[in-house]
């Protein structure tokens, strides 16, 4: 497996006042290379990790009243890598960082004990709503690895909301753009880190899933499952390649390791439907390049049975067989 050693390139820590020893962490961390905006300015991303604690633009004194966590007493995991321990600091149900380069994504992954505690929470474990700058926080499913590791499908959930001001936010509102072949051209990668490895993922497919079996004949595709093995795989590829908008030229094979992000989107109706971007872990000496002429269109991507039926069309996916994920 490749890892990247260069995804978190920045953490800084200030010190205010000469008597308080209080320590404010500003946590900057962005993609080395070419990130076309990810991180936004210095000013934007100290506002991003500090969202709750300052005013946006607020900068200089204001930060002097905040209580930050003093990280002389934080007691971290071995091995975590030193740019995450001031997130860690904040909330040790740190995960992770998620970064791509060329959108708005760029923001500390937790794990709770469930799949519903972070869709409310924030960072900071406070309550937030959809009318919140920032709904909920892009966290990993609760059943997969979070040793350092990574499971056989890493997967991360998180919203589509916050507004369009290119400063970072925790949600996948940015994930929308990949259903233009050309941003996947232009952002093909995808960075994960753990707590104690960085990693590339290659950005392989791009669909949506309804999460209602009535909307197709009683079937759904199981695309979250995190321990599936290789052998098992082989119907999990057949599902996604009949499911993606367009062929992107990067080659999926049974042995790879995946991620998996997943958020909600509205095409299909009523039928609750997620938009879902899958990347796969670079392999050992290739380059994170893909080619531009193999990205192609795929006009007859797999659409559940019910719009078929809504349209008057025939299924031509209706024989195709059903996958059912398993570890054996």
């Amino acid at each position: 497996m490749k890892k990247d050693n260069n995804t978190i390139s920045v953490v800084l820590s200030v010190l205010f006042g000469a008597a308080a020893l209080c320590f404010i962490v500003l946590t900057v961390i962005t993609a080395v290379g070419s990130n076309n905006g990810s991180s936004g300015s210095f000013e934007a991303a100290v506002n991003y990790v500090l969202n709750d604690s300052v005013e946006v633009n607020a900068l200089g004194n204001t930060l002097e009243g905040i209580v930050s966590n003093d990280m002389k007493n934080t007691t971290y995991p071995d091995g975590i890598l030193e740019e995450l321990k001031p997130a860690y600091a904040i909330n040790d149900d740190l995960t992770g960082w998620l970064s791509i380069s060329g959108t708005e994504i760029d923001t500390p992954i937790v794990q709770g004990k469930d799949n519903d505690y972070y869709l409310t929470r924030n960072f900071y474990n406070r309550v937030t709503n959809t009318e919140s700058p920032n709904y909920g926080n892009p966290f990993l499913d609760y059943r997969c690895r979070n040793d350092g590791g990574l499971s056989k499908n890493t997967v991360i959930h998180a919203h589509t909301t916050g507004q369009s001001d290119h400063i970072p936010k925790q949600s996948f509102r940015s994930l929308y753009d990949y259903q233009d072949k050309q941003h996947f051209i232009d952002c093909p990668t995808i960075k994960y880190s753990t707590l104690t490895e960085n990693y590339t993922f290659k950005i392989c497919a791009v669909f949506y899933s309804t999460t209602q079996e009535a909307a197709d004949n009683g079937y759904f595709f199981n695309y979250i499952y995190p321990d599936m093995s290789d052998s098992n795989m082989e119907g999990y590829i057949r599902q996604v390649n009949e499911r993606k908008l367009y062929d992107t030229g990067v080659d999926l094979q049974p042995t790879d390791t995946i991620i998996t992000l997943s958020t909600c989107i509205y095409v299909y109706g009523s039928y609750d439907t997620r938009l879902v971007v899958v990347g796969r872990l670079l392999r050992d000496g290739e380059s994170e390049e893909i080619n531009p002429s193999l990205v192609k269109d795929n006009p007859d991507y797999r659409r559940p049975a019910y719009w078929y039926r809504s349209k008057g069309q025939q299924n031509p996916y209706a024989d195709s067989p059903r996958w059912t994920p398993n570890a054996q």
